[in-house]
């Protein structure tokens, strides 16, 4: 499991007088579902689990080297609207997708994006697609499976289940879905996300969520661990 961004990578901020940074609440919020996850009977493997910054596409790589199940990456969605609320559920898409989509994925996507290419990045990029290529249908279904339940958190206006070209999704040989839980952007949604019984809350939902997933495939865990990304 991972939480977005990190060390002096902020992210998206909440209204000034609360203070609120994306990476601090997104990591609280993994502290917790790993909990969450673990009393399911998950095993949970953090890609960070303190104010470091990870580069996004180190985390799918961590999450394959740890033979994961699933790949979670847990975010704040902003807005420009400071009434926009609610939350979505990503998984990858190959082009760039709708406009709104595409937007929310170059915010987390940051300089990543860029900063990525190398001499072997042509072929590298390739490989990342083709491996997530391979698990589109289930990451759908991951994402159906989490959306449903956070449409059922009160006071969560339901958003969808979308797809985006979001970098930290790329290259995962697993379902892989990125959660944005609520506006930070939104002062009455910042509020909630600062109260640890409201991210307890969106937590248990998440692992709901997941163990729903399982259900639903009727699957058996094939491998040891289960990487939330961010």
């Amino acid at each position: 499991m991972d939480a977005g961004h990190g060390g002096d990578d902020n992210g998206a901020k909440g209204p000034a007088k609360l203070k609120l940074v994306e990476k601090d609440i997104a990591l609280a919020l993994a502290l917790v579902l790993e909990e969450e996850l673990r009393q399911e009977g998950f095993d949970v493997v953090l890609t960070r689990s303190d104010d470091t910054f990870v580069p996004l596409w180190d985390r799918a790589k961590m999450a394959n080297e740890a033979g994961a199940d699933l790949f979670l990456s847990l975010h704040l969605n902003a807005s420009r609207a400071r009434r926009a609320k609610g939350s979505e559920v990503y998984f990858l898409s190959l082009d760039a997708g709708d406009k709104d989509a595409a937007d929310v994925a170059a915010l987390e996507n940051g300089n990543a994006a860029k900063a990525a290419p190398t001499p072997d990045s042509l072929v590298a990029s390739i490989l990342d697609d083709l491996a997530q290529k391979a698990y589109l249908q289930d990451s759908e279904r991951l994402a159906v499976g989490i959306q449903d339940q956070l449409n059922r958190l009160g006071g969560i206006k339901e958003r969808g289940v979308k797809q985006a070209p979001f970098v930290v999704l790329r290259g995962a040989a697993m379902p892989a879905v990125l959660v944005e839980t609520a506006f930070i952007s939104n002062p009455k949604e910042a509020l909630k996300l600062q109260d640890a019984a409201f991210r307890k809350k969106v937590a248990r939902t998440i692992a709901i969520g997941v163990r729903s997933y399982f259900t639903g495939a009727r699957a058996t865990s094939r491998r040891k661990a289960i990487a939330p990304a961010g």
